[in-house]
């Protein structure tokens, strides 16, 4: 067992936790996704909260009008009818069920967009001289100077101001017209979701983009999940600097951006500042003026499908470097028409009228890593975790889900497609091979603990000495300000002396394998917490259900645990969270480090419902298990996810299970913290009763204040 001995360790400015996570997705929150994807039903609990996001029901606390009884308790949004709390899931259920997950797309969740009458403009040219209408002087002679000579136009207003205009035999016009389009299905969130249900402020929701929507309610979400409802209480430990953003998106907002470009173009009335939400850095600068109110480091990610995890690996970084020791990180996305024409025509996504031909419901369409998987199934949403270093989070009591003991990102090296996902992450498990070096000692943390302590020794005796030094300095003061700095200069010693023992720790703990050539990042990044190859207990696939995505991902897993020494026949359980969610691209590793975090706090590994029939070419794989339904395990150490995005970016993560930073902490530093998280657990009970506890952001000059 080598949990005792990582013990005084590590660095633990630079050992970087998950304190909170949050998504808005095609199954709500984090909790009720989990739900779904873990047990294939919503508890009791997870339809209440699911009924009150889809606005089913609301809460009321007063004299009831159909009883003139004081009542508190939920009613029918509609009715407004009382509703018990056991009374929502048969009543409800089913509804719910049909209005989330993969799904027919709904108009109303996509700006109006219906597949079956989708909107297009076709060019004609008229065959004789049209009848004249009249409009006014500025529109009459703006087709004038468009059509020149086909077009007439003459003042007719006999002094109303009126003109007449008639396109003549020859002229070239557009005319509306509705097709079908043949993606017909999406991930898309929950029926009846409305950012004002959250406490978003009507003027607030109004101007800016949906992707806003998602991304302060996953925010709010991941800070409470932190036990912070007010995020200005970071401020009582953190300079304002030191407060950061790395949220990233595929493009930004895309459906301001469709406004902007489509309405302009027909000349409809749309805000003056859309502009500004098509901007990818408006997300964070949203998310900072209505909640944060920081200015440490914004870095807005772009990584396509990888972005969530490209996010995740830049605020590692800000972090480890010491710009800052509160990151927000994650990923957004939008769904529009445009997207799902443009992927379309593309192949990347799975066509809805060919997969009804074969018999698929819309929830079956997605399905990684089997026979019939034809490409992804659109969704849309957001994720957000927040980062913080152990050091902070031990001192605030903030909880902590999980260690990210590694992360990265990675191009594929010569290739002709940008789309294609490639093999860059294998890079990980780089190194340098040297028959006669012996490594694997390097590797034992036994070996790193016995240099640790050497060196500890020698600085100890510097720090002893310079104090010694000090001593004897004061004994000859008399002065009652020199005294003073006396105990200035004591102070800096210490801080000198802590500066310089993190940097052992980062030598023989944290960083030991860091530009070693012949220590692989991935190898290196387990062995500091004592663990192998073996003992990573999940790999948490990108799996879009693309033909080309699910079997290079295949090949690149086993690749990789064959290099750093995996026993053949461990084989690793795989999951595919896409088969439920789609793929919601920005988002998408977003999602998948919360599921992997939900695996961690309960051994379950959920399976791949839509597994119906794994491709046979992926028996050459040995150590990949393509699970079709949750298993049970007796714990899981640590787990790998991946992510693939266009224009080669490719994301990697190590997540480790939070156990292993306790036993590097002092046990008194641990007493104090449990006594802190104990009473942020309190404030997380009390708010986990009611089903607004996600968020209430509310607007003035306050704007940060998120009490329900």
């Amino acid at each position: 067992m080598q949990l005792p001995k990582l013990y005084g360790m590590l660095n633990l400015d630079k050992v970087i936790v998950v304190t909170g996570y949050g998504e808005v997705g095609p199954y709500g929150n984090a909790e009720t996704c989990w739900e779904m994807e873990a047990f294939g039903k919503f508890s009791v609990e997870g339809c209440i909260e699911l009924a009150w996001i889809m606005g089913l029901i609301k809460h009321f606390n007063g004299v009831h009008p159909a009883t003139g009884k004081h009542y508190i308790g939920w009613v029918d949004a509609k009715t407004n009818e009382p509703v018990v709390d056991m009374h929502i899931k048969p009543r409800y259920e089913e509804y719910i069920l049909a209005h989330t997950g993969c799904r027919l797309i709904e108009p109303e969740l996509a700006s109006g967009y219906n597949p079956a009458k989708k909107h297009v403009l076709r060019e004609i040219q008229i065959e004789h001289d049209m009848e004249p209408f009249e409009t006014s002087m500025e529109t009459a002679l703006a087709f004038k100077q468009r059509n020149s000579d086909k077009v007439d136009i003459w003042d007719s207003s006999h002094g109303t101001g009126s003109w007449a205009v008639r396109f003549l035999k020859g002229a070239l016009i557009r005319v509306p017209a509705a097709i079908t389009a043949d993606r017909l299905v999406a991930a898309l969130i929950p029926t009846g979701w409305d950012a004002r249900r959250f406490g978003i402020p009507d003027d607030i929701a109004s101007q800016v983009d949906p992707i806003i929507h998602f991304t302060l309610v996953a925010t709010v979400e991941a800070l409470v999940r932190s036990g912070i409802t007010d995020p200005y209480e970071l401020y009582n430990y953190l300079h304002v600097s030191e407060v950061g953003n790395t949220i990233g998106c595929t493009v930004g907002g895309m459906q301001s951006m469709q406004e902007t470009l489509r309405d302009r173009l027909l000349d409809k009335s749309i805000i003056s500042n859309k502009m500004q939400e098509c901007f990818i850095s408006t997300i964070q600068a949203w998310v900072n003026m209505l909640l944060m109110s920081g200015s440490g480091p914004v870095k807005p990610v772009a990584g396509a499908c990888a972005t969530a995890a490209a996010s995740i690996d830049t605020a590692i970084e800000v972090i480890q470097s010491g710009k800052a020791r509160f990151m927000l990180a994650g990923g957004i996305e939008s769904f529009t028409e445009t997207s799902s024409t443009e992927f379309a025509n593309m192949g990347a996504t799975s066509n809805s009228k060919e997969d009804f031909a074969h018999g698929r419901e819309p929830s079956e369409m997605s399905c990684p890593c089997t026979t019939t998987r034809r490409g992804f199934v659109e969704g849309q949403g957001a994720s957000v975790v927040t980062l913080m270093s152990t050091s902070l989070a031990i001192e605030m009591g903030a909880p902590i889900y999980s260690i990210v003991a590694m992360s990265g990102t990675a191009t594929d090296k010569q290739g002709r497609s940008v789309p294609a996902p490639g093999k860059g992450v294998l890079t990980s498990a780089r190194k340098m091979k040297n028959k006669d070096l012996p490594v694997m000692h390097e590797l034992d943390i036994s070996y790193h603990r016995k240099q640790l302590k050497c060196r500890l020794e020698d600085l100890d005796n510097w720090k002893n000495e310079e104090l010694m030094q000090i001593d004897d300095s004061d004994i000859e003061m008399t002065n009652g300000l020199e005294h003073k700095s006396i105990g200035v200069w004591k102070n800096r010693t210490n801080a000198h002396y802590k500066r310089q023992k993190q940097s052992l720790q980062d030598i023989w703990g944290n960083e030991f394998w860091k530009q070693d050539h012949y220590i692989s990042p991935l190898r290196g990044s387990l062995a500091v917490w004592g663990l192998t190859a073996d003992d990573i207990g999940l790999a948490s696939f990108h799996g879009t259900s693309t033909v080309a995505n699910d079997k290079n991902e295949s090949d690149v897993l086993n690749a990789k645990l064959k290099h750093i020494g995996r026993t053949p026949g461990n084989v690793m359980p795989v999951v595919c969270q896409k088969w439920l969610t789609g793929h919601s691209k920005g988002a998408a590793a977003g999602y998948m480090l919360n599921g992997v975090i939900q695996s961690m706090r309960t051994g379950l590994i959920p399976g791949n419902r839509n597994a119906d029939n794994i491709d046979p070419d992926f028996k050459q794989y040995d150590y990949a298990l393509y699970l079709s339904k949750t298993i049970q395990t007796q714990g899981i150490k640590a787990a790998l996810l991946t992510s693939f995005g266009f224009g080669q970016v490719g994301g990697e993560l190590l997540i480790v299970h939070p156990d292993y930073l306790f036993a590097a902490v002092d046990p008194k530093e641990i007493s104090d913290y449990n006594k802190k998280l104990a009473q942020r657990r309190n404030v997380l009970s009390l708010l986990a009763r009611y089903s607004c506890w996600q968020s209430s952001i509310c607007s003035g000059q306050r704007s940060s204040t998120i009490y329900c």
